[in-house]
């Protein structure tokens, strides 16, 4: 379908799909390393700290088992160490 051209005395607008990106750290997985189900990103503050941003999708099977190995165990210090995250809400301590 092609955009409407402007008329006189006529309404209307165009409208664009935008899109943004931006870059982020995968911090941990649901799922298990091997066949992850949904990465969870992370990026850093000003101040250099780690923070949890969000999640993507959950992963087809075949796509998790691509990249399943990929992902690292957490090494000691990281920021996420004792948090769990929900299915459906933001994370938090345990």
């Amino acid at each position: 379908m092609s955009p409407a051209v402007y008329g006189p005395s006529v309404r209307g607008w165009l409208t664009y799909k935008v899109r943004e990106t931006t870059e982020a750290v995968v911090g941990a997985v649901t799922g298990s390393l091997a066949a992850p189900r949904s990465p969870l990103l992370g990026r850093y503050d000003d101040d250099r700290r780690f923070q949890y941003t969000g999640r993507t999708t959950t992963l087809a099977r075949a796509v998790g088992s691509t990249v399943g190995g990929l992902p690292a165990p957490p090494r000691r210090g990281h920021p996420w160490i004792g948090w769990s995250f929900s299915a459906g809400g933001a994370p938090g301590r345990r």
